[in-house]
């Protein structure tokens, strides 16, 4: 879909709720008479009759267009991964199908990994929407001032978001105590501008960048732009810091219950519009989930054939993090996808990182280190393309 497409769909999500509201208000009718309106009875909802929503309130398949059948295929090929917390299916901004896994509910939190990435991404999108960065071509290094005067001083706060700033693909910054200043000494391995490389210590630039480029810590930007617009109580979530407990961690660390991370997944579907808000440009939006390699946009994973290798019945973008992390949105059809794997962290360790506190997933996908037998399998998400094009109208 189109840039236009998609902002001439958002325009008329909100034409839609202001005709209800201007009909509401005059009572349906008009032309001045004084003869009593006709009493007539209400015609119940039929199939296909609910228009967009931003509420996330309960709806049946029927009514957005769809089949129960439908929605349970998607749901059962889920769970075929034993390590799921919970799904959330979402479409037309309606809920229309969800389960958890024992012991866990929709009021449980999940922990996002990488997912991460998207959101902070966006809050750079708003930091330009709102003039602390110029542009995508603005040089990094205005903020990061580190790196003036080195082979760094070019780079541009879009090739950070590409993740094209020529900087290595470093696990090794988990260890790490300040894992801003881990990332902004690490030294390129290509030139910026070259070849996709997937990056986490890029993605811990945002920290620096937000905090310098707009006065607040990366966290409570975040809190203020993006959450708090979406209607997230920051109240029940939480946010990482690194190990020196001071730097918040942009490429992985948030908490959040399955409808929070559901409420960006519907942001971006909407071209970064919320209820009548725009929350994030729609111009930032489109670009940051549209091709910049062949899979990636700026924090958003391009699931395209160049994605699976093979032919797909749809494409989607999605925001995908370690031990089975996922938002899929699906923009063309209005469908959002949440997937979170079992997570469990008493909220009195607080979200401080140390090698005792940490997100822990891996224990539910046997993955941790010096775990016995084999690492729990995923479900197919090639398979998966197929299941939400029969969700579609």
């Amino acid at each position: 879909m189109s840039g236009a497409a998609r902002r001439r769909r958002v325009q008329t999500i909100g034409a839609a709720a202001l005709l209800s509201a201007v009909l509401s208000a005059c009572g349906g009718g008009g032309g001045g008479s004084s003869a009593p309106a006709p009493v007539s009875t209400p015609t119940p909802a039929t199939p296909a009759q609910l228009n967009a929503t931003f509420s996330l309130a309960t709806a049946s398949p029927a009514e957005v267009g769809t089949t129960t059948a439908a929605v349970e295929a998607v749901l059962d090929h889920i769970f075929t991964d034993a390590a799921i917390q919970g799904v959330l299916v979402t479409k037309r901004g309606y809920v229309i199908g969800e389960r958890y896994s024992a012991g866990k509910d929709a009021q449980s939190l999940g922990t996002s990994w990488s997912v991460a990435k998207s959101f902070y991404s966006a809050a750079v999108g708003v930091a330009i929407d709102e003039g602390w960065i110029t542009s995508l071509e603005q040089p990094a290094s205005d903020f990061l001032t580190e790196w003036q005067g080195g082979p760094k001083a070019d780079v541009t706060i879009g090739q950070l978001l590409e993740m094209r700033a020529g900087l290595p693909a470093d696990s090794q910054i988990f260890f790490a105590d300040d894992q801003t200043a881990y990332a902004l000494a690490l030294d390129q391995t290509q030139s910026a501008g070259g070849a996709f490389v997937y990056s986490n210590p890029t993605s811990q630039l945002f920290e620096p960048l937000l905090q310098r480029a707009t006065g607040l810590d990366a966290h409570n930007y975040l809190i203020d732009k993006i959450l708090q617009p979406i209607s997230v109580d920051s109240n029940t979530i939480g946010l990482w810091f690194d190990r020196t407990g001071a730097n918040p961690i942009t490429y992985w660390g948030l908490d959040m219950r399955i409808r929070d991370f559901a409420r960006f997944g519907l942001l971006f579907a909407r071209d970064g519009m919320w209820d009548g808000q725009q929350v994030v440009s729609a111009d930032f939006a489109n670009a940051a989930t549209s091709t910049t390699s062949a899979i990636y946009g700026m924090q958003w994973w391009i699931m395209n054939a160049d994605f699976f290798g093979t032919s797909t019945p749809i494409e989607v973008y999605a925001a995908r993090g370690l031990d089975g992390q996922k938002i899929y949105v699906f923009e063309d059809a209005d469908i959002v996808v949440v997937v979170l794997t079992q997570y469990e962290h008493p909220a009195n360790q607080g979200y401080t990182l140390s090698d005792s506190n940490f997100p822990d997933t891996c224990t539910a996908r046997n993955s941790c280190p010096g775990a016995v037998g084999g690492e729990v399998p995923g479900f197919s998400e090639r398979e998966l393309m197929g299941l939400l094009a029969a969700l579609q109208d």
